[in-house]
């Protein structure tokens, strides 16, 4: 038996002589398919480790035969052919290999009907003995629509396409350099799981003969698809080769129909094709000659230098670098006589400022001179300037003067067009990209592959101490109990970052890729809300990060900046989306600033926001009717399903001389408050009715647990009264102090949940809450606590006094304790980390309560998992 070694082949490659695309925006823009030079292309190749060489036109051979002409060894012609399905439209993409000028012409003109050509090629190689080439042909990126339809549109690529194309094809691209790891992983797990019994079920759903005896046993392939001459030779296909002799085209083909090829080299994505596109701009800006008529797109100077520094930095002369440097030195010098020339300019003068600033940037050079890779090399440059551009027009709308609404409205626009006209290579590419997720979906459910769920959490807060940074931590720690796939996207710049991400925990979050920090573009600190930041990511790394990751689906945890751009980065990609209801964000927005017209405008962005998603997740029925009144329709609403640490919180952690050492008396009765101090929670009335309490019961102690920015007005008024401000505790004295106090006061009215409710009654304490908002739900009012109107002080005060007497509250605080462990929820979080299973467990425990209610109600669309606990309550 002769010995064998291994050949490598790139067998999906374009050159100059594809001149013809189907994408609009290619169109639009005169983008040919590949300017690449077809001799040039082939030397790149064999310096790739490539064996033979081949080109992959679409519906030509003009560019191969351009290098059979030159008597370059090692080539055979292919050709990537638009096949069409004739009883709908669609096409899809064939690579035919190692065929002769004859062949190829009657492909082409055969290829108006797929099942034709695919015919005729079966006829020439079942007579091919008498031939010297052997013929093969298969169908590339099988999971990759051709066309600019979308997805369930007649004549669109759909299930049943890829259901015949898996009878006509026994060969199948499973790697292709422009897609991503995870959609040419599906495709290889599509084609290995196929047998005797599918095979024989889509024969007899679409009348077609499988081919050859074992027609599920599929041969696999890979090439490049490369366009823009960035990937030549990166993605390849492995073969066996004698070592007696040189390898040959037939060995090639020998090998594909043994299913002795394997398919190697990198993945690509919505990024490779971006950048050849960007490629394929820059290239035909320079180009000095076109055919007359055709519409050209011509990049900016500044733009197509910096594009040259990244494409052909090692072939610029010395006259063309002295040149270069000559040019940023005068506009550096003009910067200098005329500042802020480019920063109030045009998008144009912006851009070219930033540009040029960007070229003349020493340490941005030298981190881009440490990339290897084109790709790497060409995003660090865009992302960069991307990023520039944005912060130029950040801070241009940041100094301008609130009071000229018109300016500032012209600023936000400038902004945002901006930033969308810089990226418009990416935002097009990965739109062409997910327009496919729809298809891997159908596909997915056709051949029973249970697509892994891969679930991402975007989020503006994290390190902050408030109760949704403390859920996601929670709902991590939950997600690795239950060995879920969860990974958090927060953002942060460089100098919050050296300092959060310091502790020991959140080192192992990030290094196991459960917690993902985004640097920020621009930071800015809001004054009316003390410790709080609006950070803003770049839409373009998530969405490389979302695309790379695979991920199935996205939980918008807060609609801030993050959140918001999580939003479109997900829409762009069409991924499942669902939002979570955490924060009464426009009730804060009248606290803080008193201004209705701001509130109602908050209000007009949530609605919109939360309407944006698939799936609503509420934290309480009370928010859900509120977000149905303030005009939330037809969305799916889920209770979160969450309770309390009844171990954490605990009475047992009770300690009658605790408070001493904050100078409370042991025997006095101790009312608790632990939370945020801000003014929209309500404090304003509990001094209130702290003070109107001590006036019958002078025992009373009121103790505040926290910090924020109310906290100098609540010490104002309760100035001369028995309070105590013991600032945050956390942990194990968090828990002491709770069971180590006598009742809980909750005054809020705004708070959508009310972690501190639950941890209270769990620590055997009845607790005071509103009858707005969320906390009401946690309680039985009467049996564990009691209920009181909100922003009364008089009633509040009421309730205070029946908590006084001490037989009451200790009746009290051991209801609440039975109330929260018989509560108690074995997997929280199900809402977000398992919603589907929750969706439909819900959903029976709601038919088997059968509620009545009225028509168009909440409860039409809300899923609440807390049905049956209602019930026992109210028995």
């Amino acid at each position: 038996m002769n010995e064998v070694d291994i050949g490598r082949v790139d067998l999906h490659i374009h050159s100059c002589a594809s001149n013809v695309t189907d994408y609009y925006t290619a169109n639009l823009l005169a983008i040919p398919e590949s300017y690449s030079d077809p001799v040039e292309t082939y030397h790149e190749l064999k310096q790739q480790g490539m064996t033979l060489v081949t080109l992959t036109d679409h519906n030509t051979i003009d560019g191969v035969k351009e290098l059979l002409d030159a008597g370059l060894p090692g080539v055979f012609v292919s050709a990537e052919m638009t096949a069409t399905f004739p009883e709908d439209g669609c096409n899809i993409h064939v690579n035919v290999a190692n065929v002769s000028e004859q062949q190829f012409a009657e492909v082409n003109r055969l290829r108006g009907n797929v099942f034709e050509m695919v015919a005729y090629l079966d006829e020439q190689i079942a007579n091919e003995s008498a031939a010297p080439n052997h013929v093969a042909y298969w169908m590339n990126h099988p999971l990759m629509s051709t066309q600019n339809r979308p997805y369930g549109r007649e004549g669109a690529l759909a299930a049943e396409h890829i259901e015949k194309a898996l009878l006509l094809f026994n060969i199948i691209e499973v790697r292709n350099g422009s897609r991503t790891r995870s959609l040419n992983e599906f495709t290889h797990r599509l084609v290995r799981s196929l047998d005797r019994d599918t095979i024989e079920r889509l024969a007899n759903r679409h009348g077609l003969e499988p081919k050859g005896e074992t027609p599920w046993l599929k041969a696999i392939v890979a090439g490049s698809d490369d366009h823009g001459g960035i990937n030549r030779g990166r993605t390849w296909t492995e073969f066996d080769v004698r070592r007696e002799r040189p390898a040959t085209p037939n060995d090639l083909i020998d090998s594909i129909r043994a299913r002795r090829t394997h398919p190697s080299g990198a993945h690509g994505g919505p990024i490779t094709l971006a950048h050849a596109m960007l490629k394929l701009l820059y290239v035909g800006s320079r180009a000095r000659s076109r055919p007359k008529g055709q519409r050209t797109f011509s990049l900016g100077g500044p733009t197509q230098s910096l594009l040259r520094f990244v494409f052909d930095s090692c072939s610029l002369s010395v006259r063309e670098k002295a040149a270069f440097k000559l040019d940023l030195l005068v506009n550096r010098l003009l910067d200098r006589v005329v500042p802020g020339r480019t920063a109030q300019g045009t998008f144009e003068e912006v851009l070219a400022g930033q540009t040029r600033a960007l070229l003349a940037d020493g340490t941005f050079r030298e981190a881009l001179s440490k990339e290897a890779r084109t790709d790497d090399r060409i995003f660090l440059v865009v992302s960069t300037l991307v990023n520039r551009v944005f912060q130029r027009y950040a801070a241009r709308l940041a100094s301008g003067d609130p009071s000229n609404v018109v300016n500032a409205i012209k600023d936000v626009v400038a902004l945002t067009s901006s930033n969308v006209f810089a990226s418009l290579p990416y935002l097009v590419s990965f739109m062409a990209h997910s327009s496919d997720r729809l298809l891997v979906r159908d596909v997915s459910r056709r051949f029973h592959l249970g697509q892994s769920p891969r679930l991402v959490l975007v989020t503006d807060t994290f390190f902050e101490v408030n109760g949704v940074a403390g859920t996601i931590k929670k709902m991590i720690a939950e997600a690795e109990w239950r060995g879920i796939d969860l990974t958090v996207v927060t953002c942060l710049d460089g100098r919050e970052r050296e300092d959060l991400c310091r502790p020991a925990e959140v080192r192992r979050l990030i290094d196991s890729h459960r917690l993902v920090i985004l640097p920020s573009i621009a930071t800015i600190d809001l004054p009316q809300y003390e410790g709080l930041k609006i950070r803003i990511p770049s839409l373009i790394e998530l969405l490389r990060f979302l695309q790379e990751g695979g991920f199935t689906k996205m939980q918008v945890s807060t609609p801030g900046t993050v959140g918001l751009v999580g939003l479109v980065a997900a829409k762009l990609l069409q991924m499942e989306t669902s939002s979570t209801y955490h924060t009464s964000f426009p009730e804060y927005v009248e606290n803080y600033t008193r201004d209705v017209s701001l509130e109602a405008l908050a209000w007009n962005y949530v609605i919109a926001f939360y309407h944006s998603v698939d799936e609503v997740i509420v934290p309480s029925k009370f928010i859900a009717t509120l977000l149905h009144a303030r005009g939330l329709r037809n969305r799916k609403l889920l209770i979160l399903d969450r309770w309390v640490d009844t171990e954490r919180f605990h009475p047992r952690w009770r300690l009658e001389s605790y408070w001493r050492a904050w100078g409370v008396p042991d025997k006095s009765v101790k009312l608790l408050y632990v939370g945020r101090l801000g003014v929209e929670k309500g404090l304003e009335v509990a001094a209130d009715a702290f003070r109107a309490l001590l006036a019958t019961h002078p025992s009373a102690r009121l103790v505040i647990v926290g910090d924020g920015p109310y906290r100098h007005e609540l010490e104002r008024r309760l100035d001369g009264t028995p309070a105590t401000f013991t600032g945050l505790l956390q942990g194990e004295e968090l828990a002491r102090a709770f069971a180590s106090a006598d009742a809980m006061i909750f005054p809020s009215t705004t708070d959508t949940w009310g972690n501190v409710v639950l941890e209270a009654q769990a620590s055997g304490l009845p607790v005071v809450v509103t009858d707005k908002g969320g906390p009401h739900e946690l309680i039985m009012n009467g049996v564990t606590g009691l209920m009181v109107k909100g922003h009364d002080s008089a009633a509040l005060a009421a309730a205070l006094r029946t908590l006084m007497d001490e037989a009451t509250r200790l009746q009290m605080g051991r209801a609440a304790r039975d109330f929260t462990v018989a509560n108690r929820v074995d997997e929280p979080y199900s809402a977000i980390l398992d919603s589907e299973r929750y969706r439909q467990a819900a959903k029976r425990a709601k038919k088997q309560a059968a509620v009545e209610r009225p028509v168009e109600s909440v409860e039409d669309y809300l899923v609440d998992h807390r049905i049956e606990r209602s019930e026992v309550s109210a028995a």
